[in-house]
């Protein structure tokens, strides 16, 4: 496929693509991309979320419902998974099945025995590259065009990940993501133990701020044309655990695009820079026009995050909290 040259070259909403996360209007602009290529059981039960596929059999063969409503069976427990997302990297080498995976998106950076996987492109994939790595699982955190049901005709079992806009829409809902992949690769126990201990370590940052009654107005800054995360996304959902009062609320998509001037007439107390890998930095942002008149500016409150840490929707998002 034909990637749109713009979205391509170095800007932060294809670092939150990269990363695992997807920007609404990102996906827009890739659902309308072509693939390049060459041409039974038990009773189901409820999905946790509405957002992460709907697995209705806990062992194998396991039927499940993917988030563009095909319904797929994995026959047993898959020996060699092509993760074209680096958040689902994460999530499997974190509960145990590092060891089946095969295959891996070239962004695919983190923990570093990933990086010794083959790779692929999730941007201009390739159906007869994915082919070749022979594997029992495709994962997909976003579908662009028809790569799926390109793969299922080659008989290669896959997998779309996400919601409609390519993201759990909370922690929590992050939390079943990972759920969901235990019970995939027959890591059932591990992967509730991982969404154990990141509660624990959530529990103890509220515990920390139980006195606080309200935090700081925030920006959260995906990229530097200003969309943002709002409250209807795994992101803002780390600022609602910290009681952070988010300038996108009220907003109808998860990741907005704001306008300098909402910005500034919403006057944000904290500025936290998720594109700091494409050049932006509190001094970047305190040259903006207008920008002065910003309470963080003037206070010296605007800071860089890892985009690695705070754009993936996996394991590693309590570091970012």
């Amino acid at each position: 496929m034909h990637v749109i040259s713009s979205l391509r070259k170095e800007g932060a909403v294809t670092s939150l693509l990269r990363r695992g996360g997807l920007c609404l209007a990102a996906v827009l602009l890739l659902l309308t991309l072509a693939v390049a290529c060459e041409d039974g059981g038990e009773e189901p039960t409820p999905a946790a979320s509405p957002t992460v596929l709907a697995a209705v059999q806990a062992s194998y063969p396991l039927t499940i419902s993917d988030t563009v409503g095909r319904e797929l069976t994995i026959e047993a427990q898959p020996q060699r998974i092509a993760s074209l997302s680096p958040a689902a990297t994460e999530i499997l080498f974190a509960i145990g099945a590092g060891d089946q995976v095969i295959a891996v998106d070239k962004y695919s950076n983190y923990p570093e025995e990933a990086t010794a996987r083959q790779q692929l492109d999730a941007f201009q994939p390739n159906l007869e590259a994915i082919a070749g790595v022979q594997p029992d699982l495709v994962l997909l955190f976003y579908d662009p065009g028809e790569l799926a049901s390109s793969l299922e005709r080659l008989d290669i079992t896959t997998a779309v990940l996400g919601s409609a806009e390519g993201t759990p829409e909370s922690v929590e809902a992050v939390f079943d993501q990972i759920r969901l992949l235990g019970r995939i690769t027959g890591h059932t126990q591990e992967a509730e133990d991982l969404v154990a201990a990141m509660q624990t370590r959530i529990d103890a940052v509220e515990q920390k701020l139980a006195d606080v009654a309200q935090g700081p107005r925030i920006f959260h800054e995906v990229d530097a044309t200003l969309y943002t995360a709002a409250p209807d996304s795994f992101i803002g959902g780390l600022y609602e655990i910290l009681k952070a009062q988010n300038i996108a609320a009220g907003a109808d998509q998860a990741f907005p695009q704001l306008t300098q001037e909402v910005i500034i007439e919403r006057d944000p107390e904290v500025i936290i820079l998720a594109d700091g890998d494409f050049g932006e930095s509190p001094d970047t942002g305190k040259a903006r026009p207008g920008w002065g008149n910003i309470s963080a500016v003037r206070n010296d409150r605007i800071f860089v995050i890892d985009p690695d840490l705070v754009s993936r929707p996996g394991p590693r998002l309590v570091e970012a909290l």
